[in-house]
């Protein structure tokens, strides 16, 4: 059989070339604007995630840490000191002038002078140090007076803060969202809404603020309260140190609690004693009404008593029997 002639091969159309390179670059660029896409939602993501997290991108973390207001650990430290000084009221004066020196300050100050009689009188004082001299305060304030009791205690408030900051966070980036929404609000209800919306996070976003500084101005300036006597009328210690002190003092409470307990009664039986009086008048009263009304209801000897309603009358005296007929 004789094979068939055949024809020239057939060469790739130019056309169809270029259309071929068009389509490729087109599908190249397409994938890229996806990927590009794509990184852009997840950066975004990130971003907003960050934010919710209480991560603030313009903020440098270590200058945060550095003032103790945003990371870092958080503590809060107060400090009960009892202090001996010949003049209590000169050694709080002292002890004013240690705080202004280390830049702190008096929250509270009370003194009672002396008098004539032998009373040297007493200081108490609530003042506020920086939390970098709490290390050195009672060493600063032995320089005064005779520290008869120092008690620090410490709170870790770390997770309060972070967890502040992230609401605060949270809260400003809500509020920012709703002021873009109201700026493009083109209704009056869709004005009125965002408006609504925006004041109550506004008012939430203060209130978060106004609690974390509080909260930084407990851990940057430490309460140290302080009261100061004299050595000769400085109280005794309360703490029992033997078993026999244990059961002084308890024989102790217990005979102030029963002096308290007949000082109320005492200031109560007046009450009482008038309250019983009045109680015994009123059954008194109403034995009285009971008996009054039954009296009244019983009926009177020699008269029949009426007949119930529906009853048969009662039958009259049976004749002898010689009458019957």
């Amino acid at each position: 059989m004789t094979p068939l002639p055949q024809g020239p091969a057939r060469r790739p159309s130019p056309r169809r070339g270029r259309a071929a390179l068009l389509a490729l670059v087109l599908a190249a660029l397409a994938l890229g604007g996806c990927s590009s896409g794509d990184d852009g939602g997840a950066s975004e993501a990130a971003a907003d995630g960050a934010v919710r997290a209480g991560e603030d991108p313009g903020v440098d973390t270590a200058d945060v840490a550095a003032d103790g207001t945003a990371s870092g650990q958080q503590v809060v430290q107060t400090a009960h000191v009892t202090m001996l000084a010949p003049d209590p009221v000169a050694a709080g004066h002292a002890v004013v002038a240690l705080v202004e020196r280390v830049d702190g300050r008096v929250d509270a100050r009370s003194e009672r002078s002396g008098d004539d009689a032998g009373d040297p009188g007493s200081a108490e004082l609530t003042v506020r140090v920086p939390a970098s001299a709490m290390s050195t305060i009672a060493d600063d304030l032995r320089e005064i007076g005779d520290v008869r009791d120092f008690q620090l205690e410490t709170e870790d408030v770390t997770s309060a803060a972070q967890d502040l900051d992230a609401r605060v966070a949270a809260t400003e980036l809500s509020v920012a969202r709703m002021s873009d929404l109201l700026a493009r609000a083109t209704t009056n209800a869709d004005v009125i809404s965002a408006e609504q919306a925006l004041t109550e996070r506004q008012a939430t976003l203060e209130q978060l603020r106004a609690e974390r500084a509080r909260l930084a101005d407990r851990v940057a300036l430490s309460t140290v309260s302080l009261v100061i006597y004299a050595a000769d009328a400085a109280p005794e210690q309360t703490a029992p140190a033997t078993f026999l002190d244990g059961l002084g003092t308890g024989w102790s409470s217990f005979t102030a609690a029963v002096r308290g307990a007949l000082v109320v009664l005492g200031v109560l039986l007046p009450w009482a004693l008038a309250g019983g009086v009045v109680v015994a008048l009123v059954l008194a009263w109403q034995r009285r009404r009971r008996a009054a009304a039954g009296t009244a209801g019983a009926p009177t000897p020699g008269t029949p008593a009426a007949a119930a309603p529906g009853a048969a009358p009662a039958a009259g005296p049976v004749p002898p029997a010689r009458d019957r007929p």
